[in-house]
């Protein structure tokens, strides 16, 4: 909450020693904040020198621009120390393209859609390397060994960025980077 005495913040819980450099981050984002100021609001954009948009580079900032990377996690699949083939897999299951029933389903062969693994929910990319029981078990090993609490991110990207920020204060990072793909190898040939 903000107020002319600056900003005033109240957490519901402590914060994992991960999610430090964010906050950190954030509070000197909010200590530019100037406060709320009279006058007539106005729109500007600063990608632009005379600060107005143009179409051309909300596109360029969206599609080409430095954050790329953020968008896709090419270097917490490609520069992991791990077989090629556990890579590619990684790389297909990023791009929610492995062959799991429903991406079957997709390509014209109808076959009885159930977890493998659970034989509980549809077998979709996401449940079976994300959210399945038997899946959620393997994650739990290993985030319990450092003391993380965890809420599982809807999609593999996802997952990929937020367990490179959870690994900041990992004695080994190489091993640590290593442990989402091992998992997902784990579950396709278990599969």
């Amino acid at each position: 909450m903000w107020s002319l005495q600056g900003w005033n913040m109240i957490f519901r819980r402590n914060l994992n020693d991960w999610e430090i450099p964010r906050m950190i981050e954030l509070f000197k984002l909010l200590e530019s904040f100037q406060g709320i100021q009279t006058g007539e609001d106005y729109l500007w954009w600063h990608e632009h020198k005379k600060r107005r948009y143009k179409v051309k580079e909300g596109f360029k900032q969206t599609s080409l621009g430095e954050n790329q990377d953020f968008k896709w996690p090419w270097k917490q699949i490609w520069r992991v120390k791990v077989p090629q083939k556990v890579a590619c897999l990684t790389w297909l299951l990023a791009n929610e393209a492995v062959l799991t029933l429903d991406n079957v389903a997709k390509r014209g062969i109808s076959l009885y859609n159930i977890c493998s693994l659970c034989g509980k929910d549809t077998e979709t990319v996401k449940h079976l390397f994300l959210h399945c029981n038997f899946t959620d078990q393997l994650w739990q090993i290993f985030l319990n060994l450092r003391g993380i609490s965890w809420s599982m991110p809807s999609k593999i990207d996802e997952t990929l960025f937020n367990w490179e920020e959870a690994g900041v204060g990992a004695t080994n990072r190489e091993r640590w980077r290593m442990i989402p793909a091992c998992i997902w190898w784990t579950i396709w040939r278990e599969k």
